[in-house]
């Protein structure tokens, strides 16, 4: 089985290392995805426990929160779009 993976892999192009710029991306990219990732859950939070709150001002507190959220993850989604276009 192995000798079949390493006939189909002799002809792809391979590389040893990347640069420090292109480390760097990937690093960025990942942090990023979790940033936004928990950035979503957050707000998610926000508007279950604006939904379930009873009193009128804790409500508003927590949907003026997720719309916050929700607005400062606009940037970072088209940054993440941006760098992956590249």
């Amino acid at each position: 089985m192995l000798g079949i993976f390493k006939a189909m892999n002799a002809n792809k192009p391979q590389l040893r290392e990347f640069d420090p710029a292109t480390i760097q991306r990937i690093k960025e990219g990942a942090y990023l995805v979790k940033i936004i990732s928990e950035t979503q859950v957050a707000a998610r939070k926000c508007d279950f426990y604006a939904g379930n709150a009873v009193d009128q001002e804790v409500r508003n507190a927590f949907a003026d929160e997720a719309k916050l959220l929700k607005q400062g993850l606009r940037p970072l989604q088209q940054y993440y779009e941006a760098m992956t276009m590249e």
